[in-house]
């Protein structure tokens, strides 16, 4: 019995594996994100809609150059840009520029009703200015694609 199961462990460690990804170049750049089966991706068309799509890798397709997303075959050539997320340090500075921006205004807020003496103009603009700086630091960035920017399909098998 014994020798029945390592020899199953055998055969089934034997099978060839693989592994699908898409890839975001970028020019010049060695460093590479890599999107996997399950993400999610946000991405528009080209052609003349202006229509932003989100859906889930179901599937890679590396032959024929085909994104399932949501069982919806799209060729990676079609698409022509696609948002990603920030850098995390850029997210938390953003974040924390937002925070400070509505916390002023509220003290702003807070000052005025109580009849102090301030420059409320000044302090108003530079809590908005602020609210306005870490909301679009918090944002996804929208990438072109095309010369800067590129999307590539690739397979890597491992076989034995």
């Amino acid at each position: 019995m014994r020798q029945l199961i390592l020899l199953l462990l055998l055969i089934a460690s034997n099978t060839a594996f693989s592994q699908k990804m898409l890839i975001l170049e970028r020019a010049n750049r060695a460093k590479t994100t890599k999107m996997y089966i399950g993400a999610s991706l946000n991405y528009r068309m080209k052609g003349a809609e202006n229509y932003w799509y989100q859906a889930v890798i179901t599937d890679i397709l590396p032959e024929t150059k085909t994104l399932l997303l949501d069982n919806f075959p799209v060729k990676v050539d079609s698409i022509a840009e696609i948002k990603v997320r920030r850098h995390p340090v850029v997210r938390l500075l953003g974040g924390t520029l937002f925070t400070f921006g509505a916390s002023l205004a509220f003290a702003t807020t807070i000052a005025a009703i109580k009849g102090d003496d301030y420059r409320y103009g000044l302090l108003y603009g530079v809590s908005g200015g602020s609210a306005l700086t870490g909301l679009a630091m918090s944002t996804n960035r929208t990438l072109k694609l095309g010369k800067k920017h590129r999307l590539r399909i690739i397979e890597i098998k491992f076989e034995r």
